[in-house]
């Protein structure tokens, strides 16, 4: 916009539409800053659109038609699908279709019908750069969701995997860290479960892979309904994770302790065969400045602390609840 300010100023003699390029050039400019910065706003993105919008649409109406201000009218559909989203994009679209044909119909000649001819040649060109756009961005974003589901769901089980767990932990850390700088001492209510699935090669084992992969597939579901299917990830070949915000230590416990209880109390009913299965579990819970591994580490050592006690039980710290393990 800062070189339209100059070329419209020293070249054209146009100074109010200097003007107004030199405005919004600045405030764009300061955008791109804070673009760079990783400060962007939900604000910039309708400023920046205001800016633009109001730009094109007083260059075209105080500029001559034959200057070829009408072609800019083009570039605001994709911006406004961009920058607004596919919905409000839309609206804008159509709202302000409404001025601009009515300029590009009054600055028209009227000779040999040019005036109808030109509104229907730019209403069908203004709303296919609109379409065009709507069509790229909606393949780009289901793009990029299959390879989000690839790259952090876990694809024989449909739970997270490792890589989503570091993520959300990262997230988790941050909001920890800011909360420990407001308060002295507080007190972490995220609690991580380690559900390892005892005896599970001797389903292999005996029954082969094929039945030790549906049994893993059924254990996922049973537990994403026991806690929702965004809080279980898979991060090894019988071992999951279990991410529980919001919950006391001996809230965590309970929850715990219901998973062990359902899956013992169940059979899985696999190819024809009758297959009893427990689960020990680990507690860790999580503390301030601790490191993803440590976490890791802690609730680890209290699921092998389980399964010294026998499997088949719950661990954490002094308390632990003890079942009978059932070897396949």
């Amino acid at each position: 916009m800062l070189f339209f300010c100059a070329f419209n100023v020293i070249l054209l003699g146009q100074k109010s539409i200097g003007i107004i390029d030199a405005f919004f050039g600045l405030l764009n400019l300061y955008f791109f800053y804070q673009a760079r910065q990783n400060r962007v706003k939900n604000w910039h993105s309708y400023l920046l659109i205001a800016s633009l919008t109001t730009t094109i649409f007083y260059t075209f109406y105080v500029a001559d038609l034959r200057a070829g201000s009408a072609y800019w009218l083009l570039f605001l559909p994709p911006l406004y699908c961009l920058l607004a989203g596919s919905k409000r994009g839309l609206v804008l679209t159509v709202l302000l279709s409404f001025p601009a044909i009515f300029l590009l119909y009054v600055k028209s000649d009227s000779d040999h019908h040019i005036a109808q001819r030109s509104v229907v040649n730019f209403t069908l060109t203004y709303f296919l750069s609109y379409i065009v756009c709507y069509l790229y961005e909606n393949q780009h974003i289901t793009r990029d969701q299959t390879l989000q589901k690839m790259a952090f769901q876990d694809p024989l089980t449909g739970a997270k995997n490792r890589h989503a767990l570091k993520m959300l932990f990262d997230n988790i850390h941050k909001k920890t860290a800011i909360t420990s700088q407001q308060e002295s001492t507080p007190p972490s209510k995220t609690h991580l479960l380690i559900v390892d699935i005892d005896y599970f090669k001797r389903v292999n084992d005996k029954f082969g892979h094929d039945v030790g992969d549906t049994v893993l597939i059924e254990i996922t579901q049973r537990l994403m309904d026991h806690v929702g299917d965004d809080q279980v990830y898979r991060i090894g070949g019988e071992e999951f994770l279990i991410i529980l915000k919001q919950h006391s230590s001996t809230q965590a416990f309970h929850v715990a302790e219901n998973i062990r209880q359902k899956i013992e109390a169940s059979a899985f009913y696999i190819q024809q065969h009758e297959i009893n299965i427990t689960v020990s579990i680990g507690i860790a819970q999580l503390k301030a400045d601790q490191s993803f591994q440590a976490f890791l580490q802690v609730a680890d050592h209290n699921l092998y602390s389980a399964k010294r006690k026998g499997r088949n039980v719950v661990h954490y710290g002094s308390m632990n609840i003890v079942g009978n393990a059932k070897a396949v």
